[in-house]
């Protein structure tokens, strides 16, 4: 893999989580059902990125292999039911603490890498992935207290159980889904990220609620921007990243969206960045210029056979 399209991936993908950083703020203007503003997100990416495959010829015979479509259609139903377990998960569990468990991917994504994909873990990429972990620790602000009141009954126990579970099992299904858009690096990003979106419209069409639909231009502008900017053109240079870095890097450069939504938190919303959420920003910054510049220690846990 030459630096050139190293450099590539990694602008490609520093951009896409910038931008997946501010889908909170655009699904809450939009005051809709999240199975709505899934849904909806779903159907306008499908229509963005179908027009530009077909004006682009990127529809070919080809890519409808069989073992080439069926990673791209696991890849897509691994996606979209991320989306459903990470938002089922808030419903028994505190944002704060879901999100924290969901950022268990890049761990999940380097772990996987190296069994499959032969890459190199070393002790020094282990020590910087720790290092971005306590800057997200940081950054969500959890309450200890907070979480141990999860589990002072027995329902809570059950509860916390479930959410926890959910929340684990979307970072699994999204590491999945990365793994199989590096597989298929031979197919074009737009085709896949097509292919994947419209699965997710029959996936999702069951939960709609037509009856709630958005009732201002606003909401409408939102949703579009949800499903031609965050989803068909995110999706496109997201996926190209994918097939063009290193798991590692892959991993690292997904806290750069927990990064992105705390400032738009502040810039949007108005809330505080304390003093320890900024050096948590600092601690993840370094530990994704540390993996992208190759800062190494003389040890390492496992090596290519």
């Amino acid at each position: 893999m030459n630096r050139s399209t190293t450099s590539i991936g990694t602008i490609e993908l520093v951009i896409a989580m910038i931008l997946s950083g501010t889908i909170g703020y655009f699904v809450i203007s939009s005051e809709q059902p999240l199975w709505n503003v899934v849904f909806f997100r779903c159907v306008i990416g499908a229509i963005t990125l179908g027009g530009y495959a077909y004006f682009t010829g990127m529809i070919k015979s080809e890519f409808f292999a069989r073992r080439v479509f069926v990673f791209i259609v696991i890849g897509g139903i691994a996606l979209v039911a991320n989306w459903i377990l990470l938002f089922a998960s808030f419903q028994y569990i505190p944002f704060s603490i879901a999100t924290m468990a969901y950022h268990m991917q890049p761990l999940f994504l380097v772990l996987a890498g190296a069994v499959l994909t032969k890459d190199r873990l070393s002790g020094s990429l282990v020590f910087w992935l720790g290092m971005a972990f306590i800057g997200l620790f940081l950054i969500v602000e959890l309450d200890v207290n907070e979480i141990a009141s999860l589990f002072n009954d027995d329902q809570g126990d059950v509860t916390a159980l479930i959410g926890l579970l959910l929340a684990l099992g979307a970072a699994v299904l999204y590491t999945v889904a990365t793994l199989v858009a590096k597989k298929v690096s031979r197919v074009p990003s737009q085709f896949v990220a097509l292919v994947q979106v419209s699965i997710g419209i029959v996936m999702l069409l069951p939960f709609v609620d037509f009856t709630n639909l958005p009732t201002h231009t606003r909401q409408w502008i939102d949703i579009l921007v949800l499903g031609a900017v965050l989803t068909g053109f995110m999706y496109i240079i997201m996926y190209d990243s994918f097939q063009r870095l290193p798991t590692s890097l892959i991993a690292l450069l997904s806290f750069i969206y927990p990064v992105t939504a705390l400032f738009v938190d502040f810039i949007a919303f108005s809330t505080q960045i304390s003093v320890w959420q900024g050096l948590g920003v600092v601690m993840i910054l370094l530990a994704v210029c540390a993996v992208k510049f190759a800062w190494t220690f003389s040890f390492s846990l496992f090596k290519n056979a």
